[in-house]
Formats: structure tokens, sequence, C-alpha cells
């Protein structure tokens, strides 16, 4: 099992310790096959861990969404239960599914709470100090600044950000701007076209597109990302929503908004919450499916 950080770091370790209180005496190895065991801290435990150091605390949950077969559920943590709402210190949110399981698969509600809770509880720094341990997170869907590229010479070149929240290797020419006529020229150069799909739960699949648009948004008009969220929401139909291409060179990139709908719908979450990237376009897209979805 690799070293955890709370055990290198004295300052991690002594962050909201309490005396008397171990927290990594509850924590549980999980073991999965072809993978290191991992520490992990129950929400239980991270919720007895809050109240021991913040007795005067609160845990607010709001359902955002409910279905037949979906939830999501907001989670946010405040040091002193007198607290206005806007003064939280953290917060998350959650989506959980219908699943076949026989014993938890129709409490996906409940399962959303406990997620939300749980990750909130970890933002605030109860669990975070065993990030690199806890199965209940994965790294960062997208990298959401420039990396430093590693030279024989050492950290050189600081590479550019381009507007999709990629990054491009210094002395790479820039693509045009999103909303440009030439970019999805630019995006057929770097070896890549943007794909035309449906979304399962969000739309009826439809046939994949042959033929690029010369824009952002596949067959749909130019929308310039950077517009305010609001302005672009007031000019967003649904057909744009999930025709916006994500660029740059993470995971999803060179998808469909809703490709990623389909295939990894948290992810839109993470757009629409934690992306700090220029284009605002992505941030409306996966706003406006998120609130269809939920509609």
């Amino acid at each position: 099992m690799s070293e955890l950080l709370y055990k290198r770091s004295k300052a991690v370790a002594a962050m909201n310790r309490v005396e008397g209180f171990e927290p990594l005496e509850f924590a549980r190895t999980i073991q999965k096959e072809g993978q290191e065991d991992q520490l992990y801290l129950d929400v239980k435990y991270r919720k007895l861990w809050f109240r021991l150091c913040n007795p005067g605390g609160k845990i607010v949950k709001k359902i955002l969404a409910i279905k037949d077969e979906m939830a999501i559920v907001e989670a946010k943590v405040y040091l002193d239960r007198n607290d206005p709402e806007e003064s939280f210190i953290a917060s998350a949110l959650a989506q959980k599914f219908r699943s076949p399981d026989p014993q938890f698969g129709d409490k996906f509600l409940e399962l959303a709470e406990t997620a939300a809770v749980g990750r909130a509880l970890g933002d605030a720094g109860y669990g975070i100090q065993f990030a690199d341990a806890d199965v209940s997170e994965t790294n960062d869907p997208h990298q959401v600044d420039a990396g430093i590229p590693v030279t024989e010479g050492g950290a050189k070149g600081l590479p550019q950000a381009n507007p999709s929240g990629g990054q491009y290797r210094t002395g790479q020419q820039m693509p045009p701007a999103f909303g440009q006529q030439p970019f999805a020229d630019a995006q057929r150069q770097a070896g890549y076209a943007p794909i035309q799909q449906g979304m399962s739960g969000y739309m009826q699949p439809q046939a994949a597109s042959q033929q690029p648009a010369p824009s952002n948004t596949q067959g749909t008009g130019v929308l310039d990302w950077k517009q305010p969220v609001e302005m672009l929401l007031s000019q967003l139909t649904y057909e744009q929503a999930k025709n916006v291409v994500i660029g740059g060179h993470g995971i999803h990139a060179n998808k469909t908004m809703g490709q990623l709908a389909m295939e990894d719908p948290s992810a839109l979450e993470w757009y629409r919450n934690t992306y700090n990237g220029p284009n605002n376009l992505l941030r409306a897209a996966a706003q406006f499916l998120l609130a269809k979805a939920a509609a």
C-alpha cells in the first residue's frame, strides 16, 4: 500500500486534529483485484469527526433533482448552525441512479445523499487527508491549469492554456478561438473531428454526423464562448447544448457534451461547478443539459 500523505506530512496530520480521536483507527481496507489495497474512511466516521471538531456545526442537504431512476443531492458544510446560507465552508454534489442491486438498488436517493455529504466533508478537511487512498474519489477528469513540462534541463517553457481547458506545447501555434470560422479546420488538422451523438436518458440517439460544422457547436450556428453564462443560456437550444464540442487534450477531448451526458453524466456537474477555464459555453451547455435532465 502506498504511504499516506497523512503519515508523511505533519501539517496534513494536524488538520482538524481532535485530541483522543484517531481517524485512521476507523478506516477500513478495500481490496480490488489487480489493484493496490486502499484505506477508506466511511462517511459515518467523517460525520463523527466533524461533530467532535465542530459540535455546533451543521450539514445541510438539498435534493436538486429526483426522478424514477435518478437523484441529485447537494450537501453544504457549516462550522456553526447559525451561519447564514451563503457561509458554508464546503459543498458537493452527488448523482446516483437506480440499479439492479437487490439491497441498495432502490435506495439511489439515500446513496446520493451519503455521497454528497462524504464529498463535502472531504473538501472541508475531514477525509481529504487520505485522498490518495479514498476510493470514493477519482483524479480530476480534466486538467484545470497548465502543467509543468519535464525536460532534461528541468521545468522550462511553461505551456500556454487553450480556451477549452487543455494546453499547447511552447512554440506550438494556437488554434483559432471558439466561435470563429477556422476552428473546425483547426480541429481536423489536429487529427480529430467532432462527433454528433445522442444521449441515453436525455434524448433519443441519432445517427452520427459526417459533416463537421465550422463552429464549436455542430451545425447549429456560432455562439461566442466569451459571453457570460447567463447570456449563453438565454440563446442556447437543446440541439446546440448537446453538440458543444470539448477541446483540449483531456480524457473527454473531442467529445460533445451530449456524448459526455451519455457516457459520464457526473462530468457535466464538474463542468457546471468546478471547471475554471475561460470557455463559458462549456459551463452553459452543462447547466442546460443538467436542467433538462432534472425537468
